[in-house]
């Protein structure tokens, strides 16, 4: 094991992304068919933001004002976009940071995931499964 290793070497490469504009609706759908809990928000290439599960949950729970959920969250999903939910200020690694540098951010920020980028542009995710993961495999 080599916690000087760039995080490029652990992270997350096969990402599924939003754009700013896409609907609530959109995300929704992700998070019921995947497993994870961090959706990057991209223009282009470029990251612009990130959603996470519990912020959506958060929202979506908020709009509960009546017994008729199932219609009216539906809705209000569909022309919701994710630039009103995403958060924009981001602590980022960049690709060449090591491994130690990504333990020292998470342990200081209790960030559960960090994106990894190239300058602007997004090239993965970093969570700490991701080097729970590599250190097991020591």
């Amino acid at each position: 094991m080599n916690l000087k290793e760039p995080v490029s070497s652990i992270m997350t490469r096969e990402l599924v992304t939003v754009t700013p504009e896409d609907d609530l609706s959109v995300v929704k759908k992700i998070f019921d068919t995947h497993s994870f809990h961090h959706i990057p928000v991209v223009h282009f290439r470029d990251l612009v933001g990130l959603v996470s599960k519990s912020d959506f949950l958060a929202y979506s729970n908020s709009m509960l004002d009546s017994g008729r959920v199932d219609i009216l969250d539906d809705q209000k999903l569909n022309f919701t976009k994710v630039k009103q939910i995403m958060v924009t200020r981001l602590g980022k690694l960049e690709h060449d940071d090591r491994i130690e540098v990504a333990i020292d951010v998470f342990l200081t920020n209790y960030f559960h995931c960090l994106p990894v980028v190239k300058g602007a542009e997004l090239l993965g995710l970093l969570t700490p499964y991701d080097i729970l993961r590599y250190i097991s495999k020591a």
